[in-house]
């Protein structure tokens, strides 16, 4: 099913290791082997100015990063946590294309059969998540790159961009890094195309972006799609490391989710 499952975690939340092993054991019956725990970067406690002369940021997003917290826009001006966030998920992508690196030719990848998937510790995954991946894998248009089991449509759009049953393009404003699987053409794809950082992590995924011949803009960089409904959903009761509260009820909105993923 997967080359190997990467589980993002910081190393202070072993409240939320214990969940994400739970449903990993329980609902997705993952073998120990496949799973890797990659130890999250805590952007609180890394030099945001090293970083900026390393080139991690662009001009517009180191300004947006020095602003007030009240003068940010809500889930997509990076913050301390989203640059530990983005950071965590671009190292993966740099040890899956160092795990997948031929000799020759240079630069030329020995992909494996199967995709790599990486999950963020407050992922709920379904009792049947197998019998649902494998049921909806088949509608996947071959080729794919990146294919987000988890994702917020935003602006309403999915529908509009349906290719299978269960399987949409992947419009602009869809959001969200929880749980996805990617390919190593895919991750070498996703450095070229996220850095350097303007905006979050989920925002920079979607920022590639075309209008052929559906009616709605679609991310066409990498070559992705979206399971729809989603087949993983992210969790809201556990507190965010990342964002500051929305000021909605999480208990209702998790709920929500669920629903719209049909559990």
């Amino acid at each position: 099913m997967f080359e190997k499952v990467f589980v993002i975690n910081l190393t202070h939340r072993q409240d939320r290791w214990r969940f994400i092993v739970d449903q990993l054991r329980r609902h997705a019956q993952f073998p120990p082997h496949l799973v890797e725990r990659v130890a999250a970067v805590d952007g609180r406690t890394v030099s945001l100015d090293q970083l900026h002369r390393a080139g991690l940021f662009s001009p517009l997003g180191w300004r947006r990063l020095q602003e007030r917290q009240e003068h940010l826009v809500w889930g997509m001006d990076l913050t301390p946590g989203a640059v530990g966030c983005a950071l965590s998920h671009i190292l993966i992508w740099q040890r899956i294309l160092t795990l997948t690196a031929c000799r020759r030719p240079p630069g030329a990848l020995c992909a494996p059969t199967l995709p790599y998937l990486v999950v963020e510790d407050d992922s709920l995954f379904p009792a049947d998540f197998t019998a649902r991946y494998e049921a909806v894998l088949p509608h996947v248009p071959a080729g794919w790159e990146l294919l987000y089991l988890s994702g917020l449509d935003t602006a309403g759009q999915c529908d509009r961009l349906r290719v299978a049953e269960g399987v949409c393009r992947v419009p602009g404003f869809h959001r969200t890094t929880n749980a996805y699987a990617v390919t190593p053409a895919g991750a070498r794809e996703l450095l070229r195309c996220c850095l350097p950082l303007t905006y979050q992590l989920d925002t920079m995924m979607t920022l590639s972006v075309a209008q052929r011949e559906l009616a709605e803009p679609y991310v066409v960089s990498p070559n992705c799609y979206t399971l729809r409904p989603p087949l993983v959903v992210q969790t809201t009761t556990l507190g965010s490391d990342i964002q500051s509260p929305s000021g909605g009820d999480p208990s209702a909105e998790e709920e929500q989710r669920r629903r719209d993923a049909g559990w």
